[in-house]
């Protein structure tokens, strides 16, 4: 849990840090709207080619600016880890998906034998059963499925049966290109959340909603919210770990056990969070109240947001990158 990035600000001294959270918010927006916007490859080389050049140029873009945070580029990494299975999980049915002219980029004849279904049970079990001493499990796990189908594609005797695998290269293309774009947009948003404290991403998102106002709307109030959800997700984030730690000393493992077990785990870890989450919001309530919080009633800040030059000279770089791709789209 310490992996997830939303609401984990990394204090630091970089450009990136020192830009106006009005200026990251909005060119962050615009960058993730132009990496949708790059159109998706098409059926011809020329279509694939372009598109991927656009998705590599992004990526140099995104790199020089995890760059200039000066943060570890392994905390952002890290930040992927559990969107990992659905990445993978979105490339393969991409690749078994029959798109555009069909095109096989593989076409296997698998066997149903049963000395092979017994290799491949064989090692699930032992998976199964060692995945708490094997490092970097998915990537095993993805190894294992391809010998898997290694192993199926060839007769070991006593088959009863075959079918047909298909890979197509329109798939392998769009897979890549989804992939790709998902990765991109997470890296901007874990950059705007790494680089900014939560109160200055609150009040730039007040800033910006401020017409609002002229239509009754309190705006001040919808900011506030924002401000303390993402406040207490790192909170809460700790307090689900000391509740771990707390049952894993007492013998519970919430990887093992039937899955009647591991719903009553969960249930042991649901109650006590939520009975904390009452408590803090409790406590929260009445220190906002002792402080002569006023909801909606105007209020001063501590540290006043000022656009300058490095606002404006990156907001144009934005402008001019974002403007671009709608060129190409449209032409």
């Amino acid at each position: 849990m310490n992996n997830i990035a939303l609401g984990q600000y990394v204090d630091g001294k970089s450009i990136i840090h020192k830009l106006d959270p009005r200026t990251k918010l909005m060119s962050l927006m615009l960058l993730m709207i132009a990496v949708f916007l790059i159109p998706k490859p098409l059926d011809n080389s020329f279509g694939i080619i372009a598109s991927f050049i656009m998705l590599g140029g992004f990526a140099v873009i995104i790199l020089i600016i995890v760059l200039f945070t000066k943060i570890s580029i392994i905390k952002y990494l890290n930040s992927l880890k559990q969107l990992a299975f659905l990445f993978i999980f979105t490339f393969i049915i991409q690749l078994l998906t029959p798109q555009g002219d069909n095109k096989l980029l593989l076409d296997l004849n698998l066997n149903l034998s049963i000395v092979g279904i017994l290799i491949i049970i064989t090692w699930i079990v032992l998976f199964i059963l060692l995945r708490k001493f094997i490092p970097l499990k998915l990537i095993v796990f993805l190894g294992l499925t391809c010998l898997s189908i290694y192993i199926l594609t060839y007769d070991l005797g006593f088959s009863f049966g075959s079918f047909k695998l298909n890979l197509y290269e329109d798939g392998l293309y769009n897979g890549s290109f989804f992939f790709t774009r998902i990765f991109l947009v997470i890296m901007l948003s874990t950059v705007l959340t790494l680089t900014t404290k939560p109160t200055d991403l609150t009040s730039a998102i007040e800033w910006y909603l401020h017409p609002l106002t002229y239509l009754k709307i309190n705006v001040s109030i919808f900011a506030m919210i924002i401000s303390l959800a993402l406040r207490f997700i790192p909170t809460l984030f700790n307090e689900t770990q000391k509740i771990l730690k707390a049952q894993s000393s007492r013998g519970v493992d919430f990887k093992e056990g039937t899955l009647k077990e591991q719903i009553s785990q969960i249930i042991s870890l649901l109650i006590p969070m939520l009975v904390i989450s009452f408590k803090r919001a409790a406590d929260l309530a009445d220190a906002m109240e002792a402080r002569g919080y006023i909801p909606g009633a105007p209020r001063t800040k501590l540290n006043v947001m000022k656009f300058g030059l490095s606002d404006l000279f990156s907001f144009i770089i934005t402008l001019i990158i974002f403007v671009t791709i709608i060129t190409i789209k449209v032409i």
